[in-house]
């Protein structure tokens, strides 16, 4: 039986964060998009998630990477103003808190982002259970996160559904026998949770 949900904050929730960012980059300054994605994201900002260096270190380092004619700030600013919410996963998870299912909102950001972004979209209003990895001092794709949810929820892997819309911060989890959704798009996600759950 199901007991918890496990929700992925951008790319879920939120609208695809940084690769918003890097096809916005891609399309003003040139390059392949994957490029900026590669080394802002997959470089930078998964150190910046880790504590190895700061966020302000990850926004610059970007900028001179690619030598961009903007700031680290415009950079910064840009990333955030192509936030959207997707008011469908809201509702999705409204509907299952009803239905005696409890969430989990999962992040891994720097905190400063992080609350940021929820201060911006009320997201802690909006779940009753929110975790960013950066404050477990963990990397979000591991054994270690898995098993310290399970046992702050109280559950084991047979009794969660994780979704996220990267594999690599799956693998661990359904090796341990979480099921798992790999997020391609809303309506593919929300009909194969609708499959597991068994209800329409």
């Amino acid at each position: 039986m199901i007991k918890l949900i496990i929700f992925d904050c951008y790319g879920l929730v939120l609208n695809e964060g940084y690769p918003n960012t890097a096809k916005a980059l891609a399309k003003k300054y040139g390059g392949p998009w994957k490029k900026y994605y590669e080394i802002m994201y997959k470089k930078y900002f998964n150190l910046a998630a880790e504590r190895k260096i700061s966020q302000k270190e990850a926004w610059q380092n970007t900028v001179d990477y690619f030598q961009l004619p903007i700031t680290w700030q415009e950079l910064k600013d840009l990333h955030y103003h192509l936030f959207k919410i997707n008011s469908q996963a809201i509702e999705l998870n409204r509907e299952l808190n009803k239905k005696g299912y409890k969430t989990l909102l999962l992040s891994k950001n720097t905190r400063s982002q992080f609350a940021d972004t929820c201060r911006r979209f009320g997201l802690k209003k909006k779940f009753k259970n929110v975790i960013n990895t950066w404050e477990l001092g963990l990397p979000k794709a591991s054994k270690e996160t898995l098993k310290e949810i399970m046992k702050r929820f109280k559950v084991v892997a047979h009794e969660i559904i994780y979704a996220d819309d990267q594999e690599t911060n799956l693998k661990d989890a359904r090796a341990m026998g979480v099921k798992t959704i790999l997020v391609k798009n809303y309506p593919s996600f929300e009909k194969e949770i609708r499959g597991i759950l068994n209800y329409e």
